[in-house]
């Protein structure tokens, strides 16, 4: 699957520190797939404080979506490096091209893993038969000794195995006495595990590996060997650090179907934008000057053979260009400005469930902002700017793109925000509220509906209620 945002956020990724025995909820960002108006998934890794499980770097969750609402998915060629890409589906099929000669059909229950290796391009297309799409599509970081390899394609339809109040598949490493034939670079588990209502389930894992559950359906309970039980309710990912050698599960009233992901912490910094993973800002620079080549020759009538990507046969549109670098060069966290010292708070969001007042990272992406961010000193420019033809407002810092509000335009005209980002590299200087603040200050002066789905929008604006009469309150 490819991340179709326009304005990628380049990350540096690592492997977080995790206290043994303690939970983290982990709540997801709705992005749409292919654009604003595009299929709705849920994007629940990489966040802020949690970039990495294991070697996962990504994962989005999506469904189930009636496609004669959504469109479906319908991704065209585009490119991957420095990574594997892994297919899990619940309901539906898609239809995979890749520019190794693959075609193959990604069905429920069956694993297919695609390895980029230092390059691929494939494309991911809902079939004319499927109704209801429902899955998730995830992303392992190659180590650094992997990433030059030759791309490859493996397909693999794992048994169920049964036991009292459960189900489960094991899709790559070993879990419940069952072993993945499928070859992974680092150590590394996933499986789709089903529980009947009230049923319990411990599982021995190795204690050298972190791990992830993300609750598909109901709701469950997750204990990391002695801690206390933590509460998952549907869409959330726990979080279990390494250093336990059990993981216990409780389904709720409606049972469960959780996924389950984990491996041995990479003790490496890896650098993501769009869809490229590298070790540094100039790998993935050169990654996507290579794809904008191939495009450039598949354009002229060039072939792409013995390209560093190559394209799929039989496509019916022609590739994703990729989108424009960022303006300003990543820096490594070691080269970041010190923030001022401050009081450690709990943020949480005024009118949300107790669920949601846990403490944990926020979900709104890696670099999601709270309207508590200390004050340091500002740069001599700062301005806000509305940027229709992006659909968001940006923020910039002496010229340099600080953050952006997405939203979208709603049927009756109005902008309902989907997500505020500041760049990790901007972070603690208070910008979101002012971005923010602009934002919502001239869409009530034009007259326009206000959506909040953005968490940190929605929580400003019942911290402001001058502008109640403009606002449509999200159903959720």
């Amino acid at each position: 699957m490819s991340n179709l945002e326009s304005n990628p956020t380049e990350r540096r990724c690592a492997a977080g520190p995790g206290e043994p025995g303690h939970v983290e909820v982990l709540e997801p960002r709705e992005v749409p797939l292919g654009g604003l108006r595009g299929m709705p998934v849920r994007r629940t890794l990489p966040q802020r404080g949690r970039s990495l499980i294991g070697a996962w770097c990504f994962l989005d969750h999506y469904g189930p979506d009636s496609v004669a609402d959504t469109g479906g998915m319908n991704v065209r060629a585009h490119p991957h490096t420095g990574l594997q890409t892994v297919s899990w589906l619940f309901s539906g099929t898609i239809e995979h091209r890749d520019s190794a000669g693959n075609h193959a059909l990604v069905k429920p229950g069956e694993l297919n893993l695609m390895t980029a290796g230092s390059g691929i391009s494939h494309s991911e297309r809902s079939t004319a038969d499927t109704t209801v799409l429902h899955g998730a599509q995830l992303w392992v970081a190659l180590p650094e000794r992997a990433r030059g390899i030759e791309k490859r394609f493996d397909h693999y339809a794992p048994p169920t195995v049964t036991g009292e109040g459960f189900t489960a598949k094991v899709f790559l490493g070993s879990l419940l006495g069952e072993v993945s034939p499928v070859a992974t670079h680092t150590p590394l588990v996933g499986a789709e595990l089903t529980l009947a209502p009230g049923a319990s389930l411990t599982l021995s894992v190795d204690p050298a590996h972190e791990h992830g559950v993300l609750v598909d359906h109901g709701s469950t309970t997750l204990a990391a060997g002695e801690s206390l039980p933590t509460e998952l309710a549907r869409e959330e990912l726990g979080f279990a650090a390494a250093g336990c050698p059990t993981i216990e599960l409780a389904a709720g009233p409606d049972g469960a179907r959780l996924l389950v992901i984990g491996g041995a912490p990479l003790d490496e910094e890896l650098v993501m934008w769009w869809n490229f993973i590298g070790g540094s800002h100039e790998e993935v620079a050169a990654a996507r000057d290579a794809w904008q080549a191939t495009i450039a020759d598949a354009e002229s009538g060039a072939s792409s053979q013995g390209s560093r990507y190559g394209l799929p046969d039989g496509e019916p549109e022609p590739p994703l260009p990729a989108p424009a670098l960022p303006t300003a060069r990543l820096l490594p966290r070691s080269q970041l400005p010190p923030l001022p010292e401050a009081t450690p708070t709990t943020p949480t969001t005024p009118g949300a469930s107790p669920a949601a007042q846990r403490s944990h990272p926020s979900a709104s992406a890696p670099t999601t902002p709270t309207e508590e961010d200390p004050l340091v000193e500002q740069p001599s420019s700062i301005r806000v700017a509305h940027e229709p033809g992006e659909r968001r407002y940006a923020i910039y810092l002496d010229d340099a793109l600080a953050g952006f509000a997405d939203y979208r335009v709603t049927p009756g005209g109005g902008r309902a925000f989907v997500h505020t980002e500041i760049a990790p590299e901007f972070g603690g200087r208070g910008l979101a509220g002012t971005l923010v603040a602009e934002a919502i200050a001239d869409t009530h002066g034009a007259g326009l509906r206000i959506v909040p789905y953005c968490p940190f929008v929605s929580a400003w604006l019942k911290k402001h209620p001058q502008y109640e009469e403009s606002v449509d309150w999200p159903n959720t």
